[in-house]
């Protein structure tokens, strides 16, 4: 107690000395609560967001290492480039690999791409219809006489095939719902389908009527598919806007059907068509959960035989990172900002303290001389710095924790800016803009994506908001970091106090 009061009555003693000491405390200790709010807001979001996702996982073939493999003094060679890829994975291979321990469920689909044909007719209307139908004709031809046409066209519609209810996520999610008629039935190839409500508004067909399709380079090659249900799209004017997802093609010209079904057409055209057949696109999903079961599972694949050629991604975690991108950059950028702010603190400190205890050499003696142990006046000065360290702490803490809220979002908006700034490099060059256009893509930066408690969404927005950064976490690094401060500069009055000597130090004083 006598040390503390000592310590108290020195701080208020020297005003000058100790106000000044504990603003450059308190600055530090601001700045070091926004660095410290930051992080914890990039660790909530991430923790957040994907404590609230079931992670799956898919399997397919690594580009990249093939194009490392076909590589020739820096140059791809295309026939090296073939023979180094390794071919899509079958339904039986990627079955094999759902008997992993992480893998919690699995499911697959196949897609294809295909045209309109005969009364059917895709949605918007193409303002070159007949002209699409002249090239499709003659597509057609090359590829009944037996020529090679070329690359596969592309059709008007996107249908996929799902193996089971499970692996429609669209609809589990709440996107699409069946406003009309039913599901079709899994499992079964019954030639049956459920299409939006927008295309079927547009052909003028209602549930129990059938549309046709035809193979996109074989118009002779014909499908009919029986309408089961109709969907809305909740995020059709969106997608239709943003481009679509996955098969470059109108939202409203997605058809769903069973696996077994799109199974049965995509076999019909290998028989009729051989090498020019309708592709199927295989597409296997793992259900994993949480990230440590994805990682679980990267490694369990490899224990259960899957080769070198092939990856493991989780499309789920990449649409994450995306979204956090900004938010964690920030973090990285807050974690250097913070390294570098505590180490000139410490050595300001460090500085003005012995420039301090240099001015107290008498004082030293003096209470030296009259018998006070030297350990004593060591924590007598110490426990001084302590003491402003921890007051200017509390009030930079206290403004720290008010602000950094809106702080932290004005500094993650004006990263996000940069971030979206940035992307004219994808491009290798600037991104022009019109006088009154903004920079949108895909909606990344249209209406914030807030993150309650610094929680990340998946809806495809980035984070540009946080709600809350200051939670006893924070609290006690903030702590940790004001004693470390008071012990560093603390340390210097210790090391003058043991070196000092009160004789020689009375002797010297005029």
């Amino acid at each position: 107690m006598f040390i503390i009061k000592n310590a108290w009555r020195n701080i208020m003693r020297a005003k000058g000395r100790s106000v000044l000491i504990g603003m450059i405390v308190t600055m530090i200790a601001f700045s070091a609560c926004i660095g410290l709010c930051i992080r914890q807001s990039a660790q909530t979001a991430r923790t957040n967001a994907l404590n609230n996702m079931t992670i799956t996982a898919e399997i397919s073939p690594d580009r990249e290492k093939a194009m490392e493999k076909s590589a020739d003094g820096g140059r791809v060679d295309p026939s090296k480039m073939r023979e180094a890829m390794a071919p899509e994975l079958s339904l039986e291979e990627l079955e094999k690999y759902k008997a992993a321990e992480s893998v919690k469920d699995f499911y697959y689909s196949l897609s294809a791409s295909l045209d309109a044909s005969g009364n059917t007719k895709a949605y918007p209307p193409s303002n070159s219809e007949s002209a699409a139908q002249n090239a499709a004709g003659a597509n057609a031809g090359n590829t009944e006489k037996g020529g090679k046409s070329g690359r596969m066209a592309e059709g008007d519609f996107a249908v996929t095939g799902y193996s089971s209810d499970t692996a429609m996520t669209d609809f589990t999610n709440g996107n699409y719902q069946i406003t009309s008629g039913k599901m079709f039935e899994q499992g079964k190839a019954d030639n049956t389908a459920v299409i939006s409500d927008e295309l079927a508004s547009y052909n003028h067909v209602k549930v129990g009527d059938s549309i046709t399709l035809c193979h996109p380079n074989n118009t002779a090659e014909q499908f009919t598919l029986k309408i089961s249900g109709i969907y809305h799209n909740e995020n059709a004017s969106s997608e239709a806007q943003g481009g679509g997802r996955g098969m470059r093609v109108d939202p409203a010209n997605r058809i769903f059907t069973s696996y077994q079904t799109l199974k049965a057409m995509t076999d019909a055209s290998a028989k009729t068509s051989g090498d020019h057949a309708l592709n199927g696109r295989l597409t296997g999903t793992y259900v994993v959960g949480d990230v440590a079961g994805y990682e679980n599972f990267k490694n369990q694949v490899k224990t259960l035989g899957l080769s070198d050629q092939y990856t493991v991604n989780s499309s789920d975690l990449m649409a994450y990172e995306r979204q956090a991108a900004p938010l964690n950059n920030l973090s990285t950028i807050a974690g250097y900002g913070l390294i570098v702010l505590l180490v000139l603190g410490a050595v300001v400190l460090v500085v003005m303290n012995i420039f301090s205890t240099r001015e107290r050499k008498y004082e030293i003696g003096v209470m030296s001389a009259i018998g006070m142990k030297k350990h004593k006046l060591a924590m007598l000065f110490v426990s001084e710095i302590l003491m402003i360290t921890l007051i200017g702490s509390v009030i930079g803490g206290g403004i720290g924790a008010a602000v950094s809220v809106p702080v932290t979002n004005a500094l993650l908006s004006a990263q996000t800016a940069s971030d979206m700034g940035g992307r004219g490099g994808s491009f290798g060059r600037d991104i022009n803009k019109g006088p009154d256009q903004t920079q949108n893509n895909g909606g990344d930066a249209g209406s914030p994506q807030t993150a309650p408690g610094g929680s990340g969404g998946s809806s495809g927005q980035r984070i540009t908001q946080v709600e809350s950064a200051v939670n006893l976490t924070v609290l006690i690094e903030l702590l940790g970091i004001s004693l470390l401060l008071a012990m560093a500069s603390g340390m210097v009055s210790v090391i003058f106090i043991t070196r000092y000597d009160p004789i020689t130090i009375l002797s010297e004083r005029d």
